[in-house]
């Protein structure tokens, strides 16, 4: 390891933080509300690269709401989110469609894959946002399902079992190297024992990559996993009643 990166273990957790790299999320003074009611100003958080980070709170608190501003889905009222340097929400439209598909990975509860693909093309259209040359694409896609553990990677994603689909996402979320993971409650539909497998190789797929992770999750046993864990309410204020967007 490089005299720059220090390893922190946690268990058998062995995680890569570049202390001199650019943060891999930078969140300055950023506020947002629905209307009049629900508000949130979170006004710092900082992940470095390759660090990973558990963001705790109860169903309604504004953790999706969180990943979707940080990912430049939703704009804020104000304030400044930044990844790997550059300002998410200075870009606008195909540019800020871009920068994400380079820069962030997203692993949603739900997976959403695309329907009637295979977990190959799956990858291959995260691919298609990538810097990779267009003939490595195949390749790659081919490594990171393999690494992972998907067995019929030219199967429709919809034939696979829901371990297998959550591992084409994780394979989709890093194909493009990106510098952060936003992760939302990816563990929330499943049992105990599948919940760990599934948070191993969503750790290890980043550790592989270096990209910084952004876990949200409600379990509390989820904390041991992180060397750094933080509950959304002690780094956030609210007003108004619970998010009517995460609430519902």
């Amino acid at each position: 390891m490089a005299a720059s990166e220090r390893a922190l273990t946690m268990g058998n957790q062995h995680e890569r933080v570049t202390p001199d790299a650019p943060a891999a999320l930078s969140v300055r003074g950023l506020r947002f509300g629905y209307g009049r009611g629900w508000t949130v100003h979170l006004p710092t958080l900082e992940i470095a690269a390759g660090e990973q980070v558990l963001l705790t709170g109860g169903s309604g608190t504004g953790k999706s709401t969180l990943l979707h501003l940080i990912a430049g889905l939703i704009d804020p009222a104000e304030g400044r989110v930044e990844i790997a340097g550059q300002g998410v929400h200075a870009l606008a439209g195909a540019k800020r469609d871009l920068f994400r598909g380079q820069h962030v990975g997203m692993i949603f509860q739900t997976f959403h894959l695309l329907e009637g693909f295979s977990a190959r093309e799956n990858v291959l259209a995260a691919l298609m946002f990538s810097s990779i040359p267009p003939r490595e694409h195949d390749r790659r896609a081919a490594d990171l399902l393999a690494r992972l553990g998907v067995q019929r990677i030219d199967a429709a994603a919809g034939e696979l079992s829901v371990g297998q689909q959550q591992r084409v996402a994780v394979a989709r979320a890093v194909a493009c190297g990106p510098a952060l993971v936003l992760a939302d409650e990816p563990t929330a539909s499943l049992d105990p024992e599948n919940a760990a497998r599934a948070m191993d190789v969503i750790q290890s797929a980043c550790r592989d990559q270096n990209a910084a992770l952004l876990c949200t999750s409600h379990d509390p046993s989820m904390v041991a996993r992180f060397s750094r864990s933080l509950a959304l309410e002690s780094i956030a204020t609210f007003a108004g009643e619970s998010n009517p967007q995460e609430a519902r």
